[in-house]
Formats: C-alpha cells, sequence, structure tokens
C-alpha cells in the first residue's frame, strides 16, 4: 500500500500494458484512515470500468499532412506528427506533403490539396480534414476497422545505378474486387537544405502562442540550418488515386496480389533515410490500410514479380516539378525557383483571377538553377496565377498574396 497524507495525490503510471477487449476492471481501495477503521466505509473503494482501444489485425493508420516551409503555423503539424510517431510506431506512419517549397513533389500537392482547406491540415486515411493537433479520434477509429488485405513491401537497391524496384503485395483477408487500388509512396526522414525556402516560418517565436514542442525557442523564421525535416513525401506511383489495373474484378480471401514500381533516386537523397509506403485504396478513395519498411527491411523481405505499374523518375524528368513557388502565401516577395537540365527558353506572365496580365517578362535562354524575384508588393490580396512557358510547355503554379 501507499501512505498518503490528507489531501494528498498518488498517481499510477502503467507503461505498455496490453488489456483484453472489452471492460477491464482497475479497483482502488483507502483503508486504516488516520490509524484506524473508517467510520463511513461505504466510499472507500472506487472501482473503474477500462475498455481499451483494440488494433484490428495488421491495420497501419496513415496520416497525410498538409505542411509548407512558408507556413507561419505549420510547425504545429511537425510536433503533432513526430508525437505520433513516438508514441504509435507499429500502428501509424506519417507523410509530409509540402507546398510551395522546394520539397514539394507537384502531383501529390495537387491532389492532396483540393481535399484540405489550408495548412497545416491533416488526412487520416483519407478522410475528413484536420488539423494535425486533432488526429486522435480519427486514428482510434481507423485502427479498430479490420483492413481487407495486409501489405508486404518488398525491394532491390542498386547503388550504382541509383535504382529502387519496389514490390507491394496485398494479402487479401477479405473479398474485393478491382476497384481497390495499390500505390507506393516514399518519404525520406532528416531532410536539410541550404537555401532561404528551407527556412520554417515560425509563429510560435517567442512563445507567444504556447508552447510548441520547442519551436517556441527558435526564431522566426527558423534558419535552414537549424531545420530537419522528417516524413517528408518524396515520390507517389502512379498516382494519387493508385494503380487502375491492380487487382482483377474478384479477389477472395486467401488471395495475394503484387505490384511491382521502379523509382530512380536523385543523388541527393539519403537512401538510409527512405521508407517505403504501400497503399491499399478502397473504392471511395479512402486508405484501407498500408505498410511501410526501409529500404533495408524490403531488401531483407525480398522482392516479388508481379504486375508493372512502371518506372518513375522522381521528379528528375517533370517539367512541372522543376518550377517552385515561394513562400506562397506570399506578402512583398515571391521567388520562382527553376531547376533546368537541359537549355530551356523561358517566358513568364502573372494573372490574376479575373484573367487581366499584372506582369510578364521573357528570360531567353536559361540553363540549370535559376531563382526569378517576383515582386507583389504592390498586388491586392488574393490569388493570382503564374503562367510559364518552358520550351513550349505550359506550366501553371498558384499564388496567394495576402
Amino acid at each position: 500500500g501507499q501512505n498518503l497524507a490528507s489531501v494528498g495525490i498518488y498517481t499510477v503510471t502503467m507503461p505498455n500494458v496490453v488489456l483484453a477487449a472489452g471492460n477491464n476492471y482497475a479497483t482502488v481501495v483507502v483503508y486504516n484512515v488516520n490509524g484506524s477503521t473508517d467510520d463511513i466505509s461505504s466510499d472507500d473503494t472506487l472501482v473503474k470500468a477500462i475498455n481499451p482501444v483494440v488494433p484490428a489485425t495488421g491495420k497501419l493508420v496513415v496520416s497525410e499532412e498538409g505542411t509548407g516551409t512558408w507556413c507561419q503555423w505549420c510547425p504545429r503539424g511537425a510536433v503533432f506528427m513526430d508525437q505520433f510517431n513516438a508514441k504509435y510506431q507499429g500502428y501509424w506512419v506519417g507523410i509530409a506533403v509540402h507546398n510551395g517549397d522546394p520539397m514539394t513533389v507537384t502531383d501529390y500537392d495537387a491532389a492532396f490539396g483540393n481535399l484540405i482547406a489550408g495548412y497545416p491540415s491533416a488526412l487520416v486515411d483519407r478522410g475528413t480534414d484536420v488539423d494535425p493537433s486533432g488526429m486522435t479520434p480519427d486514428f482510434f477509429t481507423r485502427l479498430q476497422i479490420a483492413p481487407k488485405a495486409t501489405l508486404v513491401n518488398g525491394a532491390t537497391w542498386d547503388a550504382t545505378s541509383r535504382t529502387l524496384n519496389v514490390s507491394v503485395t496485398a494479402n487479401f483477408t477479405a473479398a474485393a474486387n478491382s476497384n481497390y487500388k495499390l500505390a507506393c509512396v516514399l518519404t525520406e526522414d532528416g531532410v536539410t537544405g541550404t537555401g532561404s525556402g528551407y527556412n520554417q516560418s515560425n509563429s510560435y517565436a517567442g512563445g507567444g502562442n504556447g508552447v510548441m514542442g520547442g519551436f517556441e525557442t527558435k526564431p522566426n523564421p527558423v534558419p535552414a540550418s537549424q531545420m530537419v525535416y522528417d516524413h517528408v513525401a518524396r515520390a507517389i506511383a502512379p498516382s494519387f488515386d493508385g494503380f487502375a489495373n491492380s487487382f482483377p474484378a474478384t479477389v477472395n480471401a486467401g488471395d495475394a496480389h503484387t505490384l511491382n514500381f521502379s523509382f530512380n533516386l536523385p543523388s541527393t537523397w539519403d537512401e538510409t533515410n527512405i521508407h517505403i509506403v504501400g497503399l491499399l485504396i478502397d473504392p471511395a478513395g479512402k486508405i484501407d490500410n498500408a505498410g511501410t519498411a526501409t529500404v533495408t527491411q524490403a531488401v531483407g523481405n525480398g522482392f516479388i514479380t508481379g504486375s508493372n505499374a512502371g518506372l518513375f523518375e522522381a521528379n528528375a524528368s517533370q517539367i512541372d516539378d522543376e518550377v517552385k513557388v515561394y513562400p506562397n502565401p506570399a506578402t512583398d516577395n515571391a521567388t520562382i525557383s527553376l531547376n533546368l537540365k537541359n537549355e530551356s527558353t523561358v517566358e513568364m506572365q502573372l494573372v490574376d483571377v479575373s484573367g487581366k496580365v499584372m506582369a510578364a517578362r521573357n528570360y531567353g535562354s536559361l540553363n540549370g538553377t535559376w531563382s526569378i524575384n517576383l515582386n507583389t508588393s504592390n498586388l491586392k490580396a488574393g490569388m493570382y496565377l503564374i503562367e510559364l512557358t518552358i520550351n513550349e510547355t505550359k506550366v501553371t503554379k498558384r499564388l496567394i498574396v495576402e
């Protein structure tokens, strides 16, 4: 027993307790009050029922979080993603979908951005839009729903060519059909950068907006030299919606189906920090289940030959992904960052929502990395379109001016 002083408090902590499904009862008894028998014994015993959350077998919940280095409140998203990763590892995986900064994956950002109202925001298994600080209820709800299949990621890795071949195998425990789809996401931890686009805007600086995982002690913006980004989405294949021919018309419990993906990883990515996240997407567009593995773990699982979803260059060959705009939203200035692999003619127009051209310039022939400064101080608050023509290919980026 414990000796307690009058109005004393005693806290019992039971770490990593595994509870059975249903009610589990905790009983607390107070006795020997003031060294003698209690005159009123009817209130000496307290019984509380604890009904635990029991994860469905093989279920892995996915949180996709919209973030950006320009976003002043997005440190909150990073903090809660890290907290979930520490607290629910093995039952949860996080993907940080960047917007308007050098870590943006354009097709992922565009599709995800259509499902959220602002930044930071999160989707738990692609459910409703929630703040990253409010993911817990959706997480526990989804954790208890039995998935149609469990996913296993296998891989081969060629360090010379930097080719990562991935197999995602869905082992079905319930019947499904061809309306289910597979997708594969690559994320990277420990991402750093040296340009201003890696500076993190931080409204928690100074502590006036409360404690936020240490960001209250950092400046605004947090210099790139002090920032390390985790859970960063690097690629999604073949698309946000998944591969259309992942499964046959009829899928039975006990069936296993495998889809193969190939990625060429840029040399700037650290393969030891890459995670492979397989996604099983249901007919409504929600994530039914997921599987995650490091490259080393996936290689250990073994590569299984299946249907081929194609080769994905991981942004290296997509013109749209060679163009970044930040900060976004902007106030006085915005930067258009170009990373051109070949000599290209570049023209730019800034257009408002009515179609009026606010600025235009022909930059002639450019090659390599370029930064174009755009003065937005005289623009009215609202949405604008940056229309770039690169070797007759048109790229449009949305810019918000505040």
